[in-house]
């Protein structure tokens, strides 16, 4: 069988806590139309997580997740350090790290830091319309992040009516980034 592999680290957003499936899967059956190659594609966010218990569960999954060789990792995290008030500096640092271990997974580089969603109207305590300012500067420390290591960096188009909640996507958000992450993947792959 010919394959590639597509792996996704994240959070309920990433594994699509309020729809069906999250956009990773999407992404993938579009892959897998466009590119007439299968794709292996491995979600794995968890709800809830911080930035830190991303890492950590990256630790404790390291084995399985080498074995995978994927061609492109996918990380979007940070919306539960938001709620949980992680200062920018200790976020900074798990980010870090988590991209040390995504190039040992990854050494050619395809590695795609995604920016946090802002929450939309709608938005269900706790979380508060208010923290889209932290949001924006952890975006901000996200996308030095990405330039300083050389890394792509890619922000979803959004709208209220993507989402179930204000933070997490419905079916048609889902599908929607889903086709967006296939797009922003197969224009890798095209010459300009």
């Amino acid at each position: 069988m010919n394959w590639e592999t597509l792996l996704c680290l994240g959070d309920s957003i990433t594994i699509g806590a309020r729809s069906y499936m999250g956009y990773p899967e999407y992404a993938g059956a579009i892959l897998e139309k466009t590119t007439q190659k299968k794709w292996n594609v491995i979600n794995h966010a968890v709800s809830g997580y911080t930035s830190l218990d991303l890492l950590r569960y990256v630790d404790s999954s390291w084995s399985n997740l080498k074995e995978t060789n994927p061609e492109i990792i996918t990380i979007m995290i940070g919306t539960n350090d938001i709620k949980s008030n992680t200062n920018e500096s200790d976020f900074k640092i798990a980010i870090n790290l988590l991209l040390i271990k995504a190039r040992l997974l990854q050494p050619n580089g395809n590695i795609i830091l995604l920016e946090i969603p802002e929450l939309e109207n709608g938005v269900m305590l706790p979380y508060t319309i208010k923290m889209n300012e932290r949001i924006k500067k952890f975006n901000s420390l996200l996308s030095d992040v990405a330039k300083n290591e050389g890394l792509m960096f890619h922000r979803f188009d959004q709208n209220e009516n993507l989402f179930y909640d204000g933070v997490h996507l419905n079916n048609e958000g889902s599908a929607n980034w889903g086709k967006q992450l296939a797009d922003f993947i197969l224009n890798l792959r095209t010459k300009k």
